[in-house]
């Protein structure tokens, strides 16, 4: 390894010791002042005092705001007028408290006096036009609607409802020219409303006329259909014609109609089978339950004027078939 020079080390160690001199000579002036400064207050003191009446104002100003808060949500939860009073540093918020109180104390008490006390124009408004609403809902008059000032939603409200109660009355027999003072999906649903009125009205006529073209006029497919098939059916059965069975257009009906002109017609051979004592007539009988009891009917008359127990054991319920077997052996005993 390579030394330095003797002169090179004299050197760099007489630099190393004005460095530090110089160090600790500008440390200890520092202290000096700084120790100064902090007994005489001139800066430090001042600074700390000016930076803790800032942060207390702050939080006053802060703690007011939020006891201004309380204040009106109580005012307004109690409709305690007095209590809007004691808003402190924010007159707007003072204002809104006793306007709302207002407003609140006129529509509990139905006292519309009160909405004078209010200063907000639109908050006034409001007030009074809820009692304007309240009347005209009353008297039904439409016509009186336009008097409600300042609060379109209000308007429409209340046209839209003195509307809906006209054409949901059991009495209303008026067009759909009714709905022209609504718009959008009110208006669709005042006119779809009326139709459908029409169209009941239309279906309970034409059900009890038996009036094909009535049927005609319904607006409404479903309606239409169910008016005219209902008309198909009775007609069907008053008639016995079954072939107005076929101008039925829902199925389940149609096939409704065919099972029950079937029937009717079935009922007519059962009888006639009966009174003629004839079993060849049950077969052809197309409704099951009329054929087993045309069948058994029958084989039981027979089995027992024959004293055939054979027959009886062809009948189909088991109560009968035994009625029949008791029969028969009764017979046979008393011929003995």
């Amino acid at each position: 390894m390579k030394k330095l020079p003797i002169l090179h080390i004299i050197l760099i160690v007489l630099l190393v010791g004005v460095i530090a001199f110089g160090f600790f000579a500008n440390q200890k002036k520092t202290n000096t002042i700084d120790k100064n400064l902090i007994q005489t207050g001139t800066i430090t003191n001042t600074g700390i005092s000016e930076t803790n009446s800032l942060y207390e104002a702050e939080q006053k100003q802060l703690q007011e705001k939020m006891d201004s808060y309380t204040t009106y949500n109580t005012a307004v939860d109690t409709l305690d007028i007095t209590l809007c009073e004691k808003i402190i540093n924010n007159d707007t918020l003072k204002k809104k408290c006793t306007d709302n109180v207002y407003s609140a104390q006129a529509a509990k008490n139905k006292d519309a006096t009160l909405c004078e006390k209010i200063q907000d124009t639109k908050t006034k408004a409001h007030c009074a036009n809820n009692f304007i609403y309240e009347a005209i809902t009353s008297s039904g008059n439409i016509a009186d609607c336009s008097k409600i000032t300042g609060d379109d939603a209000l308007k429409n409200t209340c046209t839209k409802n003195i509307v809906f109660a006209q054409i949901e009355s059991t009495s209303f027999s008026g067009t759909t020219n009714t709905c022209d003072s609504l718009t959008g999906a009110d208006k669709d649903y005042c006119i779809n409303r009326i139709k459908k009125n029409t169209d009941v009205e239309l279906l309970q006529k034409g059900t009890n006329t038996k009036d094909i073209n009535i049927c005609k006029q319904i607006a409404d497919l479903s309606m239409k259909n169910t008016c005219s098939d209902t008309i198909y059916m009775t007609l069907a059965l008053e008639q016995k014609n079954a072939s107005l069975c076929t101008k039925i257009v829902d199925t389940a009906r149609k096939t409704n109609c065919t099972t029950q002109f079937v029937r009717i017609n079935d009922v007519n051979i059962l009888q006639k089978a009966l009174a003629e004592n004839n079993l060849s007539l049950c077969s052809t009988i197309t409704t099951p339950d009329l054929k087993i009891k045309c069948n058994d009917s029958i084989l039981l008359k027979q089995g027992v004027a024959n004293k055939d127990n054979t027959l009886c054991l062809k009948i189909h319920d088991i109560g009968t078939q035994k009625q029949c077997s008791d029969a028969v052996k009764l017979r046979l005993e008393q011929t003995k």
